[in-house]
């Protein structure tokens, strides 16, 4: 035989015994979870083909479609990849209470490209000296100083709306508000997170390509979790989307490493910098990059490279901008849609701000008992990131269920927290739900926004205090009203739950307004 006949003699063995391991795995834990009910499987592609219509279908299909048919614990397949989808808060607390079931699931080895081995991303065994690192630069003490920034930018995004609002008189003029927010927390992210100012908000140029690059990443990861086509990390890098992604990641990286840099020459290359700001007075604010290596420097058991900062700060990055504007343009649709309750949100920062000027503090938020429980409802209605997942490294007993290893197990927050069983009238907003006398009763793995159990958000409180600053500064201000003309914002899943349709609402200036 020819070499050309011995080439496509190779690659048809190595194309048969691929497909035949495909095959062999998916047939093994099918058989392993067999008692476990979900949509039957087709061969190498699984149940692909039953998510459909893009990221709103994907996001129906896996978190009330499914449920509802198969249950609170079903399985599923992506090619090989078998999934354990549970939406019952008794066998989430199994999962995310659990000291073993520690590693992130197998979807987000496609955030590591972006993110490296940041906190999100990292294995169990690197993961808690990490997480105990970390830990500090979250302490509330740091988060009080990040508060000026908050309203700093609140402020500035006041300022921007103002040319988009519409007087009294006027015809409904709506303004997709989403990349406003956007811009704003990108803004904050930067300069608590970096040091380093953006100006985002005022100079739509600085931030457009690094803000479209986190959004576009967002929608291939999402793409790569449901389409086993784009799985194999061999070939995705020769596809137009894989090509598409190290165009992003280099606009990604670029941006963080030219900061990093730059802090670098200030406070490494600098010993007696590094000294005179360890022994600073406690007020001057510092962002979370200088903590880290100031902390980093502090422990000799862990050292951060230049490539460790790059993976936490971008993480910082995506998780402390996209989510949180997210949150809070979900928010906003809440109050536009229930004008009754946004006036009792308006009527209590009235009570507790009357008609000062003055910035909104941490203590003054913890007075904003009817907001809180605004916040938590729409929370609970639209979670910022609707599912987690972790991966059984070894099997583990589930409930009644034993899950083999290798199974990826997905906890489907935004499911679960529209369960009928749990909630009463699920998809209606009725803050109401989370006064301490409602919530009598109600299973603590019931309502998880941030995650639970070792592996929680580091970040809430972060971005509670933020998000909080950011939406009373805007309704002290406005009022938010939705048109008759423009559909509802569809929810879907990129990554974070993002509106598809855009978040259009009508921007009105309150009259009694002293924030000018």
């Amino acid at each position: 035989m020819n070499s050309g006949t011995w080439e496509a003699l190779s690659a048809f063995v190595v194309i048969f015994f691929s497909l035949k391991w495909l095959y062999d795995r998916t047939f093994n834990l099918k058989c392993l979870t067999k008692k476990l009910p979900g949509p039957r499987p087709l061969p190498l592609i699984g149940n692909a083909f039953g998510i459909k219509g893009g990221y709103d279908g994907s996001l129906e299909t896996l978190h009330i479609t499914w449920p509802q048919k198969y249950g609170e614990i079903h399985r599923w397949f992506i090619g090989s990849q078998c999934n354990i989808s549970i939406s019952s808060p008794e066998l989430v607390q199994a999962v995310l209470s659990s000291n073993t079931i520690l590693d992130k699931g197998l979807d987000y080895d496609w955030f590591r490209p972006w993110l490296g081995d940041g906190l999100v991303v990292i294995g169990s065994p690197q993961w808690k000296s990490r997480r105990k690192l970390l830990t500090p630069a979250f302490h509330s003490q740091v988060l009080g100083g990040f508060v000026e920034v908050f309203n700093n930018q609140s402020r500035i995004l006041c300022d921007v709306l103002q040319k988009h609002c519409q007087s009294e008189n006027e015809n409904e003029r709506t303004v997709d508000i989403s990349p406003y927010l956007t811009r704003c927390t990108l803004d904050i992210i930067c300069e608590t997170a970096m040091g380093t100012r953006l100006n985002a908000q005022t100079n739509l140029i600085a931030s457009a390509e690094y803000a479209n690059s986190v959004h576009r990443m967002t929608q291939i990861i999402s793409e790569r979790t449901t389409k086993p086509w784009l799985a194999n990390n061999i070939l995705f890098p020769f596809t137009a989307i894989g090509r598409e992604q190290t165009r992003l990641l280099s606009t990604l990286h670029h941006f963080t490493d030219n900061v990093i840099e730059k802090k670098r020459k200030e406070l490494i290359l600098d010993e007696n910098k590094v000294t005179e700001n360890t022994n600073a007075a406690t007020n001057t604010r510092k962002s979370l990059l200088d903590l880290l290596i100031q902390l980093s420097a502090e422990n000799s058991e862990i050292r951060f490279t230049d490539k460790d900062l790059r993976a936490e700060i971008d993480t910082f990055m995506f998780a402390g901008h996209d989510t949180i504007s997210v949150a809070a343009s979900w928010f906003l649709f809440c109050m536009a849609s229930y004008p009754e309750y946004q006036e009792r949100v308006w009527q209590e920062l009235d009570d507790v701000f009357g008609d000062s000027e003055r910035d909104c503090s941490v203590e003054d938020l913890s007075h904003l008992k009817f907001m809180d429980c605004c916040v938590k409802e729409a929370l609970r209605l639209y979670p910022s990131a609707p599912l987690i997942e972790r991966i059984s490294t070894k099997a583990v007993q589930i409930g009644d269920h034993t899950i083999p290893a290798g199974c990826n197990i997905l906890v489907l927050i935004y499911g679960m927290h529209r369960n009928p069983r749990l909630f009463l009238n699920p998809s209606v907003f009725h803050p109401q739900r989370f006064l301490p006398e409602e919530a009598i009763g109600r299973h603590p793995y019931a309502y998880i926004p941030f995650s639970a159990g070792p592996r929680n958000c580091i970040g809430q409180r972060f971005a509670l205090i933020e998000e909080k600053i950011v939406i009373s500064t805007l309704l002290r201000r406005f009022k938010f009203s939705l048109s008759p003309s423009f559909s509802n914002p569809i929810p879907s899943y990129q990554t974070v739950l993002k509106p598809l349709n855009g978040m259009n609402l009508i921007v009105t200036q309150r009259s009694s307004s002293v924030l000018r």
